[in-house]
């Protein structure tokens, strides 16, 4: 890094040598007790890194970068003031800690860029071949061309850019109209379909309220069958006591027929009592009579037959009655019968009469208080006749009013089935039709995931897209990269055409194996870099390369990353302490991007790398499928790129193991959850440091609390002492 030589080398005192290097310390530190020996950072830093970590004094104590402590600012002071020789422009006596203001700003040797760069132009040399070059420069004498020409390009370029970017919102809009179309009228038929569903609902209320109904007018009509039980065991008793009565009014009729017959008997008796003259004229008249009382007996006969018949219509409901009655009919006609033939004995008995008057009077006397006995009981039982012919009545009203309630019940019950059947169709027809809804239903809801499924396909989709285009993006970028390369390359080479660095070449052919090629603090320039190339890359095929505290620049690392589009071997490199800019880490990004297929671990620390240099990286990191370890501890880098970072290596690498972010004192609690999100998810990180930043205990706890499923995962969140 520092192109300068000692004055009086000889001459500086040995406590100001580093044993390693031999020459006056560079940033010195300090180690640990009990050795407390001096040495230069980038020394001991790269002892430790290729060789052993034990202490070189007592070789005991194991060391890390931790341990080394800077040294007091008197030592730093003197080291500072040493006199020094600058070996570009050989001026003399420049106090160490001004050579870098020598170099960047006084030395007439310094390495500029032409004035016309903003336009392109390659040229970059020696500070006192500026003014010469921009006499000369072509750049400079089409200054206003070009910069039209490049603003119009630029114009161009926007302007098809803004096309592009109208196009694709355009249709991102029409997309976005129909599905908004598309789901406002799957909303119409939501809306629709719940409409149905609550009047569904509503029929199905008024349902269950007709089932109550129906439920209330069951219990009514098991009632009703009750009282109809009741009235049938009624009716039976009824249909017994008219049996009974039956045959008390045939005993009485039989009875009422022999009081007749008595008092016929007796009057006649009467008359021939009278007149014993008159008999026979009594006795035609007796028979007058009896013809009289016979057609009486005739009509009070039918009269009877009348009664039975309407008996007979008032009983219709028992078949048992009928018969009885029927029966009782058929009795009265043998009974009428039986009085006809009286009848005829009776005028064979009336001759004979005339014989026995004087038995019949004597026989009369006898009768007369026998036939006042049989009035009375003549009139207790048609007393009795005419209250069983009330209750009767009575009982056939009732029978009638029980049939009538019958028909009634009949009507009411097949008024009944008939709701009952329609209310069941009904029933049926909306079970039917709610499994109907249902399955809409249903189907409206796999319909819902399925457009949910879409949706999210769709975010991969764009997901991809965003992806592509990253790429294409990065391949412009390279293709620019390309198209001007040549034209910066034949300005160096032509510029370094007799170039030579014997030393850097010795020292590179003295590493003992072609392995590791260590190039800390050798001050590596533009100029030296196509030698570490040659020697290092080419020749000697190394497959670790380390550039620490060198002066790399932009153009140095366009070199490299050109190299490493065709090296096969190089699988470690670290650029660390070198002040890179983010067009460095672009062009370092664009070849790791897509060529280089065998580098695994990458270290840039201490680079001072902003938010703009590590998007680059991550960019990278979302095609490159070789890059293990990652080290970018140490940087300016911020919680914006950070969690940026976190999501590619989340969504899109598969290969990380190994990521170092300790040291970056602008990396705070913001992106915790991104970083725990990474580590959930990402299945090959292994380890991830973090210490040295300006997070929280709580940040720390969540971040330890993302582990928990992880199996031997290296999280450090504290400095190893």
């Amino acid at each position: 890094m520092d192109n300068y030589e000692y004055m009086n080398k000889s001459c500086i005192n040995d406590d100001l040598i580093c044993e390693i290097c031999k020459n006056p310390f560079i940033d010195p530190v300090i180690l640990p007790s009990p050795c407390e020996q001096t040495f230069c950072l980038k020394c001991i830093q790269s002892n430790l890194e290729n060789h052993s970590n034990n202490c070189l004094k007592c070789n005991k104590k194991s060391l890390t970068n931790t341990d080394l402590k800077n040294e007091s600012p008197i030592l730093r002071n003197m080291l500072g003031k040493l006199l020094v020789k600058c070996c570009s422009c050989s001026e003399e006596n420049i106090q160490r800690s001004n050579f870098f203001e020598h170099i960047e700003q006084k030395c007439p040797k310094r390495i500029v860029h032409c004035s016309a760069n903003d336009i392109q132009c390659p040229w970059a040399g020696h500070f006192d071949e500026l003014n010469q070059h921009v006499n000369n420069c072509p750049y400079e004498e089409l200054r206003n061309f070009l910069t039209k020409l490049i603003n119009d390009v630029r114009r161009i370029d926007e302007l098809n850019q803004l096309q592009i970017n109208f196009q694709t919102l355009e249709n991102k809009f029409q997309q976005q109209q129909n599905q908004i179309q598309q789901i406002e009228n799957e909303n119409e038929i939501l809306n629709k379909q719940i409409n149905e569903m609550e009047k569904f609902e509503n029929e199905n209320q008024i349902l269950n309220e007709q089932i109550n109904k129906m439920k209330n007018f069951e219990i009514e009509l098991k009632d009703l069958y009750d009282f109809l039980e009741l009235t049938n065991i009624l009716i039976g008793n009824f249909e017994n006591k008219i049996k009974f009565l039956q045959e008390n009014l045939d005993e009485f009729n039989r009875i009422q027929i022999k009081n007749e017959t008595l008092n016929e008997l007796y009057q006649q008796e009467q008359i021939q009592n009278d007149s014993l003259n008159k008999q026979n004229q009594s006795l035609q008249e007796q028979l007058l009579q009896d013809k009289q009382e016979f057609e009486q007996l005739k009509q009070y006969c039918e009269q009877i037959q009348v009664n039975n018949q309407q008996l007979d219509q008032q009983c219709l409901l028992t078949n048992e009655e009928n018969n009885h009655l029927n029966e009782q009919n058929q009795s009265l006609q043998e009974q009428l019968l039986q009085y006809k033939q009286e009848f005829e004995q009776l005028k064979q008995y009336c001759e004979q009469i005339q014989e026995n008057n004087q038995q019949l009077n004597q026989q009369c006397l006898l009768n007369n208080e026998e036939n006042n006995h049989l009035n009375e009981q003549n009139q207790s039982l048609q007393e009795q006749l005419l209250q069983y012919k009330q209750e009767f009545e009575q009982l056939n009203q009732y029978c009638e009013q029980i049939q009538e309630n019958n028909q009634q019940l009949n009507q009411q019950c097949l008024l009944t089935n008939e709701e009952n059947n329609d209310l069941n169709e009904q029933n049926q027809y909306l079970q039917e039709q709610l499994l109907q809804y249902k399955q809409e239903f249903e189907q409206l809801k796999q319909y819902c995931e399925q457009s949910q499924v879409d949706i999210q396909q769709l975010i991969e989709q764009c997901s991809q897209y965003n992806i592509k285009i990253d790429q294409l993006t990065i391949n412009i970028k390279r293709l620019e990269t390309k198209l001007y390369q040549p034209i910066i390359q034949s300005h160096k080479i032509a510029d370094k055409s007799n170039y030579q660095n014997n030393q850097l070449e010795e020292f590179i052919d003295k590493c003992q194996t072609s392995l590791i090629v260590n190039l800390n603090g050798q001050k590596i320039n533009d100029h030296d870099i196509d030698i570490v190339i040659n020697t290092a890359l080419i020749n000697k095929q190394c497959q670790s390369l380390i550039l620490w505290n060198n002066c790399l620049t932009s153009y140095s690392i366009s070199i490299l990353s050109s190299s490493l589009n065709i090296n096969t071997t190089l699988k470690k490199l670290s650029i660390s302490k070198n002040h890179l800019s983010d067009i460095a880490i672009k062009y370092l990004s664009e070849s790791l991007s897509f060529k280089n297929s065998t580098l695994k671990e990458l270290v840039l620390s201490s680079n001072e790398i902003t938010d703009q240099g590590l998007i680059y990286l991550s960019n990278m990191l979302k095609i490159n499928e070789t890059l293990v370890v990652f080290g970018l501890q140490d940087n300016k880098i911020t919680d914006k790129s950070i969690q940026y970072l976190s999501q590619v290596i989340q969504f899109n690498n598969k290969v990380i193991e190994e990521i170092s972010l300790y040291s970056n004192k602008l990396i705070t609690d913001t992106s915790i959850d991104y970083i725990v999100n990474m580590i959930r998810n990402n299945q090959s990180l292994k380890t991830f440091w973090i210490w040295d930043c300006q997070l929280s205990e709580q940040g720390k706890y969540k971040l330890q609390q993302s582990i928990q499923s992880k199996i031997d995962f290296d999280l450090q969140l504290e400095s190893i002492d």
